[in-house]
């Protein structure tokens, strides 16, 4: 990543994913100071929450609510307890390319997932496009196959922490259109993607996230 945030100021931060499928996972980084929770029970597939943990008082804020069709696509999103509202109003994809997905923060800044140089990147609107504020970094396996030897995790830029609730919510949004139904495996690629988007995207993080069990 090539944004270079003040030496004095706040650091960037690493936020491990604890497994590869993003329907039940904690994000987190090394302190758990950052700590969210996507929780889908087997009980209630229809229903998913998205919580943050208050490192003070150790107790869950939930911040998102999707409710999701027979095949486990989040069709409607409700943000801190509001109405519910299309998932399409909140994460919208690109029409004209269909690899690129973009979502108002909270800090009211427009941000858009897209790849770059075989990365999967988030930009925002008033910085350059060759200054991502994020980077997801897809796992790797022992021999490609086999076991995790290390887990997948997001590197996110201090200027794009005051709208991370946005953020993890986007990566549910872009994981639930691609693993409706048991699809072909790949990640963040926008809902209405095109033939030729999902060849790009599936060429950098193919198989990056396995549907639960």
């Amino acid at each position: 990543m090539s944004y270079k945030p003040s030496s004095s100021g706040p650091k960037r931060q690493k936020l491990v994913l604890t497994t590869t499928s993003l329907r039940n996972v904690v994000v987190s980084n090394a302190s758990d100071v950052i700590y969210y929770e996507i929780v889908t029970p087997k009980w209630a597939r229809g229903n998913t929450t998205i919580s943050r943990m208050d490192p003070n008082t150790r107790q869950f804020d939930i911040i998102a609510e999707m409710k999701n069709d027979d095949k486990g696509k989040a069709a409607e999103v409700r943000l801190y307890g509001g109405a519910l509202k299309p998932a399409g109003e909140f994460l919208e994809s690109n029409k004209e390319n269909g690899k690129n997905a973009s979502f108002t923060g909270k800090d009211g800044k427009r941000y858009t997932w897209k790849v770059q140089q075989k990365d999967l990147q988030l930009v925002r609107e008033d910085l350059p496009e060759d200054q991502p504020v994020a980077v997801y970094h897809r796992e790797k396996r022992y021999m490609n196959v086999l076991r995790m030897a290390k887990h997948p995790y997001l590197e996110v830029e201090p200027v794009a922490l005051d709208t991370l609730d946005s953020l993890i919510s986007t990566i549910f949004l872009e994981h639930s259109c691609i693993f409706s139904d048991n699809s072909t495996r790949s990640v963040f690629p926008p809902c209405g993607t095109t033939e030729a988007g999902w060849r790009s995207i599936i060429s950098v993080i193919s198989s990056s996230f396995a549907e639960d069990a």
